[in-house]
């Protein structure tokens, strides 16, 4: 075990590079000290297992995978336990230092990248933590997983798919660390059947803002366990996981199918949810050729042989509008992995590195028509670059964290509607992009509409989020100033004083 902290400590110090080591803080001057002879006056640092360093590159940690902000922490953890986290955390708070966690560093499609596009996991000032170093998955046993907070999706659902399990909710982006995710629900194509990733989640271990090392579950310390998933690092840091897995199928046959008409793709996509005749499914809008939009249900049946999938079933349900597109079977291990290829041309192209002001919103379906006409009515190929605007409904039956924050709506549907942008990497104008962001945001609350909090607002005020969080945002007080009294967490958030 000392071997392997040692290893990480080695690799995590490579990646934020050679830095000096923080020996205390000076309340007075506010101000890091690292020379032993500056140590007048300073409260030490405690004694660590890893490292908290003031790096010589501090790049790894300035920007999340929005790129649209550039925030210096004047400090990096890289813990060496989970300890050196609760350690930190305290320490922190009693000199009031901010703190975030941080997965932007790393290289490729394995970085844990922060979940968040505009500035949300940043701490300007303050002390970024790296999650790498917490990557064990502890056991997988059946039915569950006991995984470190800082494993990435991508890596629990191929080891899982060793014992025949898998997860039940997976991201199309899967090389994000499970802690952030879960601390904003996560979302995938089976989530019509599931829900979040955070609903997903048998029990936690949590560090406060206090610097208390706490596990929670819906039996224990519940208040904890509901605040921190889809908690937008407010309340704790997550270090630690029970996951609930499911049995696997060998095989996904993938099914597509175009519409030029967009009411019909609309009914189509929540006749296929309400049927439950797919096992994943995400609609698309996409920039046609020759203006104007296409529209595209992609959709997964999973199955094991002799059985086969009942492609029947989804044709029945489908209007005459729905144009069948091409079709293939792939084992359940290159279904996981599908998207990867997408993503590696993003990144060869120069997109992945580049400004993305992606934009999340969940829109009651009698107010989807509405707001879509204003979002496809203004925007062009070129804002969107290569990305689509996904379209894809959702069940609020499946949905039980009581922060995952839904639409005004008649029914327990909705739909999400998501800009996953990449304009070009030199657009010549990412602040009108972010400017149409809040446009496109406000026309949506208008409609009664709630936002998925890793997407780029600009100028969220406290009382757009007091309206965000409605009826919730009293208890929500009430617990920052339990949990955070020091309101160090996730400043970049914004949601709090």
């Amino acid at each position: 075990m000392h071997t392997e902290l040692t290893r990480r400590k080695v690799l995590s110090g490579l990646a934020v590079g050679a830095g000096a080591t923080v020996l205390g803080w000076n309340p007075t001057t506010r101000a890091w000290a690292t020379a032993p002879g500056s140590t007048s006056g300073i409260r030490r640092v405690p004694a660590l297992d890893g490292t908290l360093v003031l790096p010589a590159d501090p790049s790894a940690f300035t920007e999340d995978f929005g790129h649209l902000f550039t925030r210096k922490p004047k400090a990096v953890l890289t813990p060496g336990s989970v300890d050196d986290i609760r350690k930190v955390v305290r320490y922190a708070r009693d000199n009031r230092i901010p703190v975030a966690v941080n997965g932007q560093s790393g290289t490729g499609t394995e970085g844990r990248h922060s979940h968040s596009h505009h500035g949300q996991a940043l701490v300007d000032g303050g002390i970024a933590i790296d999650p790498k170093p917490l990557g064990s998955i502890h056991d997988i046993s059946r039915g569950i997983a006991d995984v470190d907070a800082g494993v990435t999706w991508s890596t629990l659902a191929l080891r899982a798919l060793e014992s025949g399990q898998t997860l039940p909710v997976y991201n199309d982006f899967a090389h994000l660390s499970i802690g952030g995710t879960l601390s904003v629900g996560g979302l995938g194509g089976t989530s019509q059947r599931y829900g979040s990733q955070a609903d997903q989640v048998e029990w936690l271990q949590v560090v406060t803002g206090n610097g208390d090392l706490v596990r929670c579950s819906r039996d224990d310390n519940r208040a904890l366990f509901e605040a921190v998933l889809v908690g937008a690092g407010q309340y704790g840091i997550i270090v630690r996981a029970g996951l609930r897995l499911i049995p696997a199928k060998t095989t996904a046959r993938s099914l597509e199918f175009t519409y030029t008409d967009r009411a019909a793709f609309l009914r189509d996509s929540m006749a296929v949810m309400r049927a439950g005749v797919v096992d994943d499914q995400n609609g698309y809008a996409e920039p046609a050729p020759g203006g104007g939009w296409t529209y595209r249900l992609a959709l997964g049946l999973f199955y094991s042989a002799p059985d086969q999938p009942d492609v029947a079933a989804v044709r029945a349900v489908l209007s005459p509008q729905a144009t069948a597109g091409p079709t293939a079977d792939l084992s359940f291990r290159d279904w996981l992995l599908r998207f990867d290829p997408d993503w590696a041309a993003l990144k060869a192209a120069g997109f992945w590195g580049a400004k993305k002001p992606w934009l999340m919103m969940f829109v009651g379906p009698e107010n989807t028509p509405a707001y879509l006409d204003t979002v496809l009515g203004e925007l062009t190929a070129t804002q969107m670059g290569p990305g689509p605007v996904r379209i894809s409904p959702m069940d609020d039956r499946r949905l039980n964290r009581p922060n995952f924050i839904l639409p005004r709506r008649r029914s327990n549907e909705f739909f999400e509607v998501s800009l996953i942008r990449f304009p070009a990497p030199n657009h010549p104008d990412v602040p009108g992009l972010l400017a149409q962001n809040r446009r496109f945001y406000d026309r949506a609350v208008g409609l009664g509409a709630k936002r998925y909090l890793v997407g780029a607002v600009p100028s969220m005020t406290r009382s757009d989020w007091r309206a965000h969080y409605g009826s919730r945002w009293t208890v929500l007080r009430a617990l920052k100033l339990y949990y955070d009294p020091a309101s160090i967490l996730t400043p970049g958030q914004g949601i709090f004083d």
